[in-house]
């Protein structure tokens, strides 16, 4: 085990995958020859994600997380049967390869819904994932608005030099690493980082780039980039998941990793200034539109950055507020409001240029046979339950 990390001041209902409650409980049975009473249900080559459904092949006990026609539908409890592979890992979710596995058909269960859960509600599988989905009625997987890509005008003041200006910024967010399109700039020619950002715009947006390699002469007119990063500002229903294929881009593209959202130091006062004083390593920039949830009151729920006057894009540096802050505060520990599968920055598994649009991922969500027993908390956790026939 690594060293602790987090101190909780109240000790976290359950784990996805655990048990609610002592009442009795019933296992999908692995399908088999006859007279030989079925055989042993075990993780496909891909594996299996506790705490999320997976789907059974009555005939001879195949699983597979992805729905299949046909199959049964079972709730994977968390029975500590894996192993952590991963060296100096610390904890997993995934049961490997070949291991034995129990699949639920009925009982009290812990299960995460990214979304928010409400007692009462159905309880559907996301057929790509088998993640779980509350809703009254069958729900789209995953829509929202997303940006992937940039489009702005440019100006590279000094013939053969690699300093990008961008003086207007028509759509989306220009990311490190994103490959830039521009007159007398060669094909292929990437963004490496971000060296100033110009009063009242911000990470990604206006300001000065260093690219990978020089103009072969002085750029003028529009800029464009393709970007492997979709910024995800809104989502209307559903969780977007790692592998989930989603429509509505320039080419069809799946969701990758979720980067983890900013988490940083500020000092605050009574007014829309925001001064960072010093950011988490290893989280997302902070970026222009960017929301804050009230973080222990000292904002407003909703307020959002509007623009950076100063600093290293996207990190330490004096920003400007939507709203006024609460408090009059040095140190104080913030966070953007990204979840797990809402709002925020994703890989994607093709890049593109989609500055400004809804993006959905396919597919039917699966009923299944449980329903919401408890309301959502702040940590996305909720019970579920089936009774045993």
């Amino acid at each position: 085990m690594g060293f602790q990390k987090v101190v909780n001041l109240y000790p976290a209902p359950g784990v996805e995958g655990d048990f609610a409650s002592m009442n009795p409980f019933s296992s999908i049975l692995a399908g088999g020859p006859p007279g030989q009473g079925g055989g042993t249900l075990v993780a496909p080559a891909s594996g299996v994600a506790v705490g999320r459904f997976a789907f059974v092949n009555p005939a001879d006990g195949a699983v597979s997380q992805s729905y299949v026609v046909g199959y049964q539908i079972g709730f994977l409890g968390r029975n500590e049967q894996a192993l952590i592979t991963q060296f100096l890992g610390e904890y997993t979710l995934v049961v490997p390869r070949g291991f034995m596995i129990n699949l639920f058909s009925g009982g009290d269960f812990w299960a995460r819904f990214p979304a928010g859960a409400t007692a009462g509600q159905k309880v559907y599988a996301d057929p790509n994932t088998g993640l779980p989905i509350s809703a009254a009625s069958a729900p789209a997987l995953a829509s929202g608005t997303a940006t992937i890509g940039f489009t702005g005008v440019g100006t590279a003041s000094v013939a053969a030099g690699t300093t990008l200006t961008i003086g207007t910024a028509t759509d989306g967010v220009l990311s490190v690493g994103d490959v830039i399109s521009a007159s007398n700039i060669p094909a292929g020619t990437t963004i490496v980082a971000q060296l100033t950002v110009t009063a009242g715009s911000g990470a990604g947006l206006l300001g000065t780039y260093q690219m990978s390699a020089a103009a072969t002469g002085t750029l003028s007119g529009a800029v464009t980039s393709v970007s492997a990063l979709a910024y995800i500002t809104a989502v209307a229903a559903g969780a977007f998941e790692f592998g989930d294929a989603f429509t509505g881009a320039t080419s069809p593209a799946s969701i990758g990793l979720q980067q983890t959202p900013f988490s940083g130091v500020a000092t605050l006062a009574t007014s829309t200034a925001l001064v960072v004083t010093a950011v988490t390593p290893g989280t997302s920039l902070l970026s222009v539109g960017a929301a804050l949830p009230s973080n222990g009151g000292a904002f407003t729920p909703g307020t959002t950055i509007a623009s950076q006057t100063s600093g290293t894009p996207g990190g330490v540096g004096t920003y400007v507020l939507s709203a006024a802050s609460l408090v009059t505060a040095a140190g104080v520990a913030f966070t953007t409001s990204d979840s797990a599968g809402g709002t925020g920055v994703y890989g994607i598994s093709t890049p593109q240029n989609y500055t400004g649009g809804t993006i959905t991922v396919a597919g039917t969500a699966v009923l299944t046979q449980f329903t919401v027993a408890s309301n959502c908390g702040a940590n996305e956790i909720a019970k579920i339950s089936a009774s045993v026939s």
